[in-house]
């Protein structure tokens, strides 16, 4: 059996703020490759509150710690966008984050890939993150890196919202992670990665 490592590397969204079951929706895509029969060790380095700009800082470093040299075959999945629109950064800032991040996984020759933010209930800020999407996608698409557009993809984001609506008005619930992992495990990279 192919032994298969991958960081989840981002924000809240990726660390599952709000998910009371504590998988948010990395997590899911863990445990679903596990009960494929996949030898998958996945780690979540999600941070709370933080900026592409802080995640690209610590990325190498905690990366390395935990795929360099580990296993058959690593990957880094990257996901991050809101708190920069929250706290107003640039989108060339959040460019530069992510090129930095790929830069230095495709240089160790971890398999990359990158998810955009999620839809959001509010037009303005739902505007604002198709625009950093597609800032980010174009980076992705710049150094070769798969791009998961994931607000289109999903159908119904009710789900997020309700959830949001009922916690923290931010982050969702089981079901709304449980709709972005199921899109996530089916995309064509990420399948044709674990299937080697």
């Amino acid at each position: 059996m192919t032994d298969l490592r991958v960081c989840f590397l981002g924000d809240s969204f990726t660390l599952g703020t709000g998910d009371r079951e504590g998988l948010g929706w990395a997590g899911r895509v863990h445990a679903g490759e596990r009960g494929r029969g996949i030898d998958l060790t996945a780690y979540n380095l999600g941070i709370r509150g933080q900026t592409g700009a802080e995640i690209a800082a610590r990325a190498e470093r905690e990366i390395d710690e935990r795929i360099l040299g580990k296993g058959d075959r690593q990957a880094v999945v990257i996901s991050f966008g809101t708190n920069d629109i929250r706290l107003e950064r640039p989108e060339w800032e959040s460019a530069a984050a992510l090129e930095r991040i790929l830069e230095g996984a495709i240089g160790r020759g971890y398999a990359v890939f990158v998810m955009g933010a999620p839809h959001a209930a509010e037009p303005e800020l739902d505007a604002q993150r198709v625009y950093r999407n597609l800032h980010l996608e174009d980076a992705a698409r710049r150094l070769g890196a798969p791009f998961l557009n994931i607000r289109e993809m999903v159908g119904d984001w009710s789900h997020w919202h309700r959830g949001a609506m009922d916690g923290d008005g931010i982050h969702p619930n089981a079901e709304g992670y449980a709709a972005v992992a199921a899109v996530f495990s089916a995309w064509a990279p990420w399948r044709q990665w674990l299937d080697g």
